[in-house]
């Protein structure tokens, strides 16, 4: 029943990251526009309307980001017991081909929580040079930036 409510609790923060970040975007473009001198009214409207169908949007967003954190909840604890297993194997069984089993079951259960953890961090941690950015802000959600560098925001103000 817990779990049930932190997914719950966790629909609802992703609804609310997704209305914060998309009001973000239409209040820049709202005001790209009102610089060019059109009415604060008028440009809100013509950024919503660049934007296309905002239910749609949100709720797209919602069930990607909805997914995402139930599927890696439910590999990490995949690969968690793996990992486990394969420790519980290497000690208590002497035999040596169950050690092998138990080695083999702890290199996949650790590199499956390294991935994990690697996918969770996202591709804008990464720098073209195969450095990683530290992140100064953690509780920030990373920024997909395409192989050119620019991020969604840039994107869209460049479609003009």
């Amino acid at each position: 029943m817990q779990k049930l409510q932190e997914l719950f609790k966790r629909k609802q923060t992703i609804e609310k990251e997704v209305n914060e970040e998309l009001r973000f975007h239409i209040d820049m473009q709202t005001n790209e526009y009102a610089q060019m001198g059109i009415s604060t009214e008028t440009s809100r409207e013509m950024a919503e309307q660049r934007f296309g169908d905002l239910d749609r949007i949100k709720k797209e967003c919602v069930r990607i980001g909805s997914g995402a954190s139930v599927l890696i909840q439910l590999l990490l604890s995949v690969f968690l017991l793996n990992l486990l297993v394969g420790l519980v194997l290497r000690l208590l069984v002497p035999e040596s081909h169950v050690n092998r089993v138990g080695d083999v079951m702890m290199m996949i259960g650790g590199l499956g929580v390294l991935l994990l953890y690697i996918k969770q961090a996202g591709a804008s941690r990464f720098r073209s040079d195969g450095g990683l950015k530290l992140d100064l802000n953690p509780g920030s959600p990373p920024v997909g930036f395409d192989e050119s560098g620019r991020s969604p925001f840039d994107r869209v103000r460049s479609d003009d």
